[in-house]
């Protein structure tokens, strides 16, 4: 099963995970050192003003600003020193700030979360533009300059005011990137691509918000060229940012390029070793790849990680299934159920059911069918004769399907019809249609809509042999099958291996 990261704004850097793709030279680029990743906490106000509460927030936005899109050091902004733990930071920055006679003074506190310890205490005095700049270089000496220099354009970015912030300071980008980002994520789409485009006509002081500003713009606008430009920018731009680099990497196997994909997700571990969910994915990526060895090993590696061992070994039998390996899918199938039966509520059992049957053995396919019906039955499942029906009808037993569904209880009445109203049905042929719905649906869940697509394409191949072909490729990689809630699965197998033996697919 298939732990996929969610897409958001990333919490490193603030850059936004979008759908586009990564420009090739990024797969190949060479292993970074270990990057230092920086919790940065607001500031206590300890200067007993209200009024200068904006700075909490203000002073480690503008350290962060400063040291995002460094090669080796990754700065997160945390609200709470719970956010700072989900961000997984090999140093949490925290500290407070005092004022008097106009004159701030902070002391910042780098600590060590894995030790609980403080390990350097940086203490700074001055205006807020000059120490937030010392304590962005104290973080790190390559920090960059923040993006403006003008004390009351820095005031009005820090209480929100991003229109006024570039009204004195027009070329301020960290301001015209806090204008668009908000616009955005409040649903005001058309306002949010008026300013960037407002921001882009500038001469923004800095590089990398005028890459993210434009990424934005371009997934407002739904344009995946331009957007596929922008982000191959802004990952060159920010090599640190793993979280990124993972986010392209599903975009690619998204667009079904596979080897591109894998070679992300393991750019991406290599910044950031720890991401399970990038190693459950890069296992994914090389079994769609047809590198089942490779698949092999990265999943045995996520399956080494605390709490993952059932999911790793259902992620085997999918990616040994996907690629025609059904003695290996069961073997990781039934050792996934018996790990942790409740993960998919006995839906390894039917999957494990489903390789016994594609590898010619349908007496011992029904007996762990059976087991499933078992396990389903203990749940006090209310549609079991349904399940048993669809397990009928799905390896090629229609009539003894329809006649199951017909002695179903009362109880069942209403899927019963639902069921066998599809069965008769004709086969939807709509090939623009099929062809959004694949392109839009993840590898790992497409077999349905892959195998819908491959018969249409069939269908009209008489008027176009290329449709053949193209179908062809789509039925190289077996569909994995689903846990037993759809009530379409039913047709995916009879159809996908109808197709094969059509095109002469061995």
């Amino acid at each position: 099963m298939v732990r996929a990261a969610p897409f958001a704004l990333l919490a490193w850097g603030g850059a936004l995970a979008v759908i586009g793709a990564l420009a090739c030279s990024a797969c190949s680029r060479p292993p970074q050192p270990p990057v230092r990743r920086l919790a940065i906490l607001n500031f206590d106000n300890q200067s007993g003003d209200p009024a200068l509460d904006w700075i909490r927030s203000a002073a480690p936005s503008m350290a962060a600003a400063q040291l995002a899109g460094l090669a080796h050091v990754l700065p997160g902004r945390a609200s709470s020193i719970g956010d700072a733990y989900l961000l997984r930071a090999t140093t949490f920055v925290h500290g407070y700030f005092t004022a008097r006679d106009g004159a701030l003074t902070f002391v910042i506190d780098l600590e060590d979360p894995a030790r609980h310890k403080i390990i350097q205490t940086i203490k700074v005095d001055g205006d807020l533009l000059s120490a937030a700049n010392r304590i962005a270089h104290a973080l790190d000496a390559d920090a960059k300059p923040f993006t403006t220099s003008n004390a009351e354009a820095a005031s009005a970015w820090g209480h929100g005011d991003y229109e006024r912030a570039v009204s004195i300071d027009p070329d301020f980008s960290q301001a015209w990137l806090g204008w668009v980002q908000t616009l955005a994520a409040s649903g005001n789409s058309a306002r949010a691509i008026e300013i960037a485009s407002q921001a882009l006509a500038r001469p923004l002081r800095g590089l990398l918000d005028r890459a993210q500003i434009t990424l934005i713009m371009e997934t407002l606008r739904k344009d995946d060229a331009a957007r596929r430009t922008a982000l191959a920018v802004l990952v060159q731009m920010m090599p640190a940012d793993a979280g990124l680099t993972r986010a392209m990497a599903e975009v690619e196997m998204k667009s079904r390029r596979f080897p591109d994909a894998a070679g992300l997700y393991r750019t991406s571990l290599r910044t950031d070793p720890g991401d399970v969910a990038a190693m459950n994915a890069l296992g994914y990526a090389e079994a769609c790849a047809g590198n089942v060895e490779a698949a092999r090993r990265a999943l045995e590696e996520y399956g080494r990680q605390p709490g993952q061992q059932p999911n790793a070994l259902d992620s085997l039998g999918e990616a040994y299934f996907m690629n025609g390996r059904f003695s290996e899918a069961e073997k990781y199938f039934l050792q996934a159920h018996a790990r942790d039966p409740g993960l998919l509520k006995g839906g390894e059992l039917l999957k494990a059911a489903y390789a016994r049957w594609l590898r010619g053995d349908l007496p011992g396919a029904d007996s762990i069918a059976q087991q499933y019906l078992q396990f389903r039955a203990g749940l006090h499942d209310p549609v079991l004769v349904w399940r048993q029906a669809v397990w009928l009808y799905s390896t090629g037993r229609s009539d003894q399907a329809i006649a199951k569904l017909k002695s179903a209880p009362s109880g069942e009445a209403e899927l019963i019809e639902k069921q066998l109203a599809l069965w008769r049905s004709e086969t939807p042929r709509d090939l623009s249609a099929l062809k959004e719905a694949y392109d839009r649906t993840s590898p790992a869940e497409d077999g349905q809509v892959r195998t819908a697509y491959a018969a249409a394409l069939v269908s009209v191949s008489q008027k176009d042999a290329g449709q053949q072909d193209e179908a062809r490729k789509l039925l190289l990689r077996w569909p994995l099958p689903g846990a037993g809630e759809s009530l379409t699965e039913s047709l995916m197998f009879p159809r996908f291996l109808a197709l094969r033996r059509e095109l002469n697919l061995k």
